[in-house]
């Protein structure tokens, strides 16, 4: 879904008017969803509003440099009749807030800011632009229209959406705008070497040993067009990785010349995750919601509740009924 300048100016309005707000990041939190309700945070509190982040899920340690990072709260420990606003923040179905969501409906009012198309507009007021580049970018959008000045720590957190969103400015939906609010974040003195250094250049010895497991555990189905990784609960003991440390790993299957989509598939506590990919332009997130998930066009997901192989199996059969229907790109080798 897309909203236009009626329903901005709305969002902004409800906006102004709170004073307890809760902005809420959706589960197993990254770059774009922490990035942004930190910068939104920094903003209310500009404005002397009283404002929390909360979040089911831990903070990533790669993601902990974010100003505030130390203030997200869980929502266990929270009282959502507290706060009379509640925003989500990069949450594309009301589902992935997780525990959250007693939160968002406790709220005396609920709002939406999101860049995925397939969000069905859950708030009373929403802001929503399918399709965009990072829910960073609307942020950053919906502090200038909240007349709050734009500082350097809001800055480091929006440009890190933006960086994480995009695979570091090289995916289809980078846009100009994305590149003109990365340019004016910069000449705040955001230090982008850090930063990048932090997200892509820096890892802890256990994740080097998850991704090692990675390569290891990689496979290639249909003549080498779906790359294929799978972790179970031993994969994540033996490495000493969290859950959400196999983020981003699906790439790694995506990297291989010839592949169309790449499916990493999580044994976790609350079922099996599937993290989907695609190389333009093939579509994955049709895929997910054939499984109650969603996304983008070329990055979506979904969980599962049946046994690891199952639900490998099941979206496997659905990526292969796709390909079948669907020929190889020209000059796609």
């Amino acid at each position: 879904m897309t909203q236009g300048k009626r329903e901005f100016e709305d969002w902004l309005c409800h906006a102004h008017q709170a004073k307890r707000v809760a902005l809420l990041a959706h589960v197993s939190p990254d770059g774009d969803t922490l990035g942004s309700t930190l910068a939104l945070r920094l903003a209310f509190l500009a404005l002397g509003k009283q404002v929390n982040v909360i979040c089911d899920g831990d903070v990533p340690d790669n993601l902990k440099y974010l100003p505030g990072s130390e203030t997200v709260l869980r929502p266990e420990n929270v009282n959502g009749a507290d706060y009379d606003t509640a925003i989500a923040v990069d949450v594309s179905d009301r589902s992935l807030l997780g525990k959250s969501e007693a939160v968002f409906d406790a709220a005396g009012f609920r709002m939406v800011i999101d860049h995925h198309a397939t969000n069905p507009a859950y708030g009373q007021a929403n802001f929503i632009r399918g399709g965009e580049s990072a829910c960073c970018l609307l942020a950053y959008e919906a502090i200038l229209g909240l007349g709050v000045e734009m500082t350097k720590d809001m800055g480091t957190c929006l440009l890190t959406g933006m960086s994480t969103d995009t695979g570091h400015f090289q995916y289809p939906a980078t846009s100009p705008a994305t590149l003109i609010a990365a340019g004016e974040l910069l000449k705040l003195g955001v230090d982008i070497s850090a930063m990048t250094r932090r997200l892509y250049r820096t890892q802890p010895m256990n994740r080097v040993r998850l991704t090692r497991i990675a390569y290891n555990k990689l496979r290639f189905m249909f003549d080498g067009q779906v790359g294929v990784i799978d972790f179970d609960k031993h994969d994540f003991e033996e490495s000493g990785c969290t859950f959400g440390q196999a983020d981003g790993l699906v790439n790694k299957a995506l990297e291989v010349e010839g592949v169309r989509m790449a499916v990493l598939a999580s044994e976790r506590d609350d079922g099996i995750k599937m993290s989907l990919r695609a190389v333009e332009p093939d579509t994955v997130n049709d895929i997910a919601v054939i499984f109650g998930g969603g996304g983008h066009a070329q990055a979506a997901g979904c969980t599962i509740h049946v046994p690891l192989h199952e639900a490998l199996d099941q979206v496997l059969a659905a990526m292969k009924d796709k390909l079948d229907k669907t020929p190889r790109p020209e000059g796609r080798v």
